[in-house]
């Protein structure tokens, strides 16, 4: 059954009205947590740990070829990629940058059946960023912020930001707004001039709006030899990754 049909039926958990409408409901088998009606993240309730999103699946591509020790996640959400990478990576260090209070606390009391530990820096990432005295040596940053404002300029100048930050060799992956074609192209040019050395793989994820951007450090070895993702999802991703666009 499709995953739309899935979250018809629903009772309402919980709800802040604010700026952001923000809302946390459930069904039978899933979570959710909503912004302004739109649902940004979804949680397996018998499996917490599977990624539930097709562009999610897309955001793991790294882990093809890269095994990283430390991770800096851009905006938490529902979670769903601090309870996959927990669970395939349990050595690895996580922190993840959330600006809102009350996702912080849907994820703690609606989203961490497992009680993982994570640890969470409540901050708006421009703080946070602003607050590194010196570049962060992460090998891997992934930036997945939920946005209202679709003006590729303000998106441009977040990564300018962040790349500024961030050591020549970490992997970067981004989850773009939600762009007209005109808007995208812009972003995809000016990518590609911010992205310095790095090579740039983009993918549109089909049926959905995301557009997933890996910026992959020029001397990274692209071998999935040592890849720790399990096996069917190694052999779907590999798949995937054949069929980026590629601007080195």
């Amino acid at each position: 059954m499709k995953l739309a049909a899935q979250l018809q039926q629903s009772k309402l958990l919980y709800l802040h009205q604010g700026n952001e409408n923000l809302a946390v409901a459930e069904n039978e088998h899933y979570r959710w947590i909503l912004f302004d009606d739109v649902v940004q993240s979804i949680m397996l309730k018998r499996v917490p740990s599977k990624l539930t999103i097709p562009h999610q699946y897309f955001m793991m591509l790294p882990l093809l070829f890269h095994v990283p020790n430390k991770i800096i996640e851009l905006g938490l959400g529902g979670g769903n990629l601090v309870r996959y990478l927990t669970n395939i990576l349990p050595n690895s260090e996580i922190l993840s940058i959330e600006y809102n209070a009350q996702v912080i606390e849907c994820f703690e009391n609606f989203f961490n059946p497992q009680n993982i530990q994570q640890p969470i820096a409540h901050s708006s990432f421009e703080l946070w960023l602003a607050k590194q005295k010196k570049q962060q040596r992460c090998d891997w940053l992934i930036y997945d912020i939920y946005q209202t404002d679709e003006n590729p300029q303000y998106f441009l100048k977040q990564i300018k930001r962040v790349l500024n930050k961030i050591d020549k060799n970490t992997w970067l992956t981004i989850n773009l707004p939600d762009l007209n074609e005109h808007d995208l192209n812009i972003a995809l040019l000016h990518l590609s001039s911010l992205k310095g050395s790095r090579m740039m793989r983009y993918f549109h994820i089909p049926y959905y709006k995301n557009i997933i951007i890996h910026l992959t450090p020029i001397d990274a070895v692209l071998s999935d030899i040592n890849s720790v993702l399990p096996h069917y999802a190694l052999t779907r991703l590999a798949r995937f990754w054949q069929h980026g666009m590629v601007n080195r």
